[in-house]
């Protein structure tokens, strides 16, 4: 098989297997995306979602040596389906699936078609990679104006997982897709916290780098205040309960909407 012939065996596979969208990024240019620029010039951030043995001052741990590129896929989390996003303690039953997808395509990569594989951590300081610009890269579609990740065929109802490989393959983006220009942006309006639509302050060295939410205006803060107030919520509800987190953005974003609603 050539190149293109392995990617499409590859991007096949993982539709096989429970894939919604998939696509391949190149390693070398996904380090310099917007995101692994800026992280880690930002400074310390206790958020949810962060490791809690990590110290911030810590570089981050290099990729795997011989990976060249990276398999990216998504599974869609409808409207329909929310407990694909609830957190149980364990994670969420979406990421379980992805997980999964993965650790199939891994013996399938080796022993099919002689590609060693690593699976890529969830976390950045554990050896993640920033999943919204990987999927950028892979060309299954682009940050909207609401620091989310926005597909074409499903907007923003999905969840990303990367997988490195050892394997110099065509990538199959950045594509041209802006779906953001003349939209109305519902996502901003609904926002509880108001962290969309908020000025973010930056330092003064990184106001000349690309920003990870195009022009800056995302608060995580706020973000993550909203994501404190839903745990505390199922706190409340007893040691049962799981976390369901606040997707209204996601939800008024009405590209996809259609395929989503069919699902």
């Amino acid at each position: 098989m050539d190149t293109y012939e392995l990617r499409a065996a590859i991007l096949d596979k993982a539709r096989q297997e429970g894939a919604s969208l998939a696509g391949i990024a190149a390693v070398e240019p996904l380090r310099s995306s917007p995101s692994h620029q800026v992280f880690p010039r930002l400074g310390d951030y206790g958020g949810v979602g962060t490791p809690p043995d990590v110290d911030p001052a810590d570089e981050l741990p290099a990729w795997p040596s011989g990976a060249s590129s990276c398999l990216v896929a998504a599974i869609e989390h409808p409207s329909t389906a929310p407990e694909l996003d609830w957190w149980d303690g364990r994670g969420t039953p979406g990421n379980r699936l992805l997980i999964e997808l993965m650790k199939t395509m891994r013996p399938w990569l080796r022993e099919e078609l002689g590609i060693e594989s690593h699976p890529s951590r969830y976390y950045i300081h554990h050896g993640g990679i920033f999943l919204k610009d990987a999927g950028v890269q892979a060309g299954l579609g682009c940050l909207g104006r609401n620091n989310l990740f926005v597909s074409p065929e499903l907007g923003p109802r999905i969840r990303l997982r990367g997988l490195f490989l050892e394997a110099e393959l065509p990538p199959t983006g950045p594509i041209e897709y802006d779906p953001c220009h003349d939209c109305h942006a519902p996502c901003l309006q609904v926002c509880p916290s108001e962290a969309l639509p908020a000025e973010v302050e930056f330092p003064e060295e990184l106001q000349s780098m690309p920003l990870p939410a195009r022009d800056g205006s995302y608060d995580r803060q706020r973000c993550n205040q909203q994501m404190e107030r839903d745990m505390a919520r199922a706190e409340a509800e007893g040691s049962q309960a799981v976390i369901k987190y606040c997707r209204r953005c996601e939800f008024a974003c009405p590209v996809g909407k259609q395929a989503s609603a069919s699902s």
